[in-house]
């Protein structure tokens, strides 16, 4: 993944270039459209998010409009057209965790870590995402889950609080309750 803290002018397209013209030649329009949600998927899987000049690439080596393309970059969840947080969090907000609070603690969270309207810490430590479904772990509500494989259950202010400044600070994190 390429270096997320540089900026949208310094992205080496050339992987990105290569992996088009190997498997992304459409014969004509409709292949074209067809192929769009592909060859983003892999501009974020190579730079974690789709960079600007990604998604011009995208749109010239197809023949399709950049507005085309950022039409589906914008109205699918899974994908991110702002460079993401060193740490991803999913907040669960299911059902379990919202009777045990996860309501008061997105608040909370959005208060004390002064997320800004992409779910990004102003530090860029985290990258943070409100999931309205479920996580799956309902016995640990409310649950985040970090790095996609860090479970921290029974989570309020302090202890959120404490994860995430132990994983800013660089240190081993266990779950306060002991499970993660």
């Amino acid at each position: 993944m390429a270096d997320l803290t540089q900026s949208q002018a310094e992205i080496d397209l050339e992987p990105l270039r290569d992996i088009l013209q190997r498997d992304f030649n459409p014969d004509d329009y409709q292949e074209a459209e067809e192929l769009i949600l592909g060859a983003c998927q892999e501009a974020q899987s190579l730079y974690g998010w789709v960079p600007q000049p990604a998604a011009q690439l995208i749109a010239d080596h197809l023949g399709v409009t950049i507005n085309r393309i950022f039409g589906l970059l914008t109205f699918y969840a899974d994908f991110r057209t702002d460079p993401p947080g060193e740490h991803a969090m999913l907040l669960c907000h299911g059902a379990a965790c919202f009777v045990m609070g996860s309501e008061r603690l997105i608040g909370e969270l959005n208060v004390d870590q002064q997320l800004g309207p992409d779910g990004r810490t102003p530090d860029g430590a985290f990258s943070v995402q409100v999931v309205n479904g479920c996580l799956g772990v309902c016995n640990l509500a409310p649950v985040a889950q970090i790095d996609h494989h860090h479970y921290f259950g029974h989570l309020n202010r302090e202890r959120l609080a404490a994860v995430m400044q132990a994983i800013r600070d660089g240190q081993p994190v266990e779950d306060l309750d002991g499970v993660e």
